[in-house]
């Protein structure tokens, strides 16, 4: 952060002394958690699109690649709305707020528009070789406004807004989150451990996560991290659990109920946390 919290205070009557009700550290924060989800996302397709390399792309890798990345624009396109018609407007009533955090998002668009023409044109037989390095490049420019946003707009509402000042928002934010959005923060969040120690920390009753989120973090796995997961193994996946790699990551343990689903058909194998397919392409 340039300058001191109180170098971005707008009105007498809002001092930056309120980072003393927050009882968890910033990195708990939901605004940094959300940031996880779009930085894993990020991260596993880049290594998706290197083990495709420059093999041209068989029909189901053209299939995956397009659902994979239609997701993650409708999460990204959420995420900034929440904080373009929600956030920002909120938080400056009490700072200045740098422009340039939100003006990043006009950048990232552009390059989003960019990345989304590049997969509409990739054809079966054709490389997904332009795809990777415009990739790197979107990646490059999200991970350095996310980063600004961490070490300026969160110590800032920190700073200015009490928890349960922020929490109204929050709930608003919540109710008309994309089944993708909330799905994927809840997926890289880590396991039923993380998830409810977050939820009790933010006061969400442990029932949300039985009733809805933990259908939500399901259908999310389903919906997209099945077909990077596939296009990372080399054939198609399902996947519904955490992989080995991310739960030793997390240094958590699934309970016992996802974690040891009903045997599954004779025509599926199990390769760690995956269902491999066994059909022809």
């Amino acid at each position: 952060m340039l300058g001191t919290p109180e170098s971005y205070r707008v009105s007498e009557q809002h001092a930056p002394d309120k980072e003393s009700t927050w009882g968890h550290a910033a990195e708990d924060d939901g605004w940094y958690k959300a940031h996880n989800s779009i930085r894993g996302e990020i991260r596993s397709l880049g290594r998706a699109l290197d083990v495709i390399g420059i093999t041209p792309l068989q029909e189901w890798q053209l299939r995956s690649l397009k659902a994979y990345w239609t997701g993650h624009a409708r999460h990204v396109y959420a995420h900034q709305g929440n904080e373009d018609e929600l956030f920002n407007p909120y938080l400056r009533t009490r700072i200045a707020v740098p422009d340039k955090l939100e003006a990043d998002h006009v950048v990232l668009v552009a390059l989003m528009e960019r990345l989304g023409a590049l997969v509409d044109s990739l054809r079966a037989g054709c490389s997904a070789l332009e795809l990777r390095v415009a990739w790197a490049a979107y990646d490059t420019a999200m991970t350095a406004h996310l980063s600004e946003e961490e070490q300026i707009g969160l110590p800032l509402m920190r700073a200015y807004f009490t928890p349960k000042e922020i929490g109204v928002l929050v709930e608003k934010i919540m109710k008309r989150a994309d089944p993708i959005e909330l799905g994927s923060f809840f997926h890289h969040m880590g396991g039923k451990r993380e998830i409810l120690a977050f939820m009790k920390q933010e006061g969400i009753p442990a029932i949300a996560w039985y009733l809805q989120f933990k259908g939500l973090r399901t259908a999310y796995r389903k919906a997209m991290v099945s077909h990077v997961e596939s296009l990372i193994a080399g054939k198609p996946v399902v996947s519904v659990h955490r992989s080995r790699e991310a739960k030793a990551s997390s240094q958590s343990d699934e309970n016992a109920a996802t974690a040891n689903p009903t045997s599954p058909p004779r025509d599926r194998k199990r390769v760690g946390s995956l269902v491999v397919l066994d059909f022809k392409l």
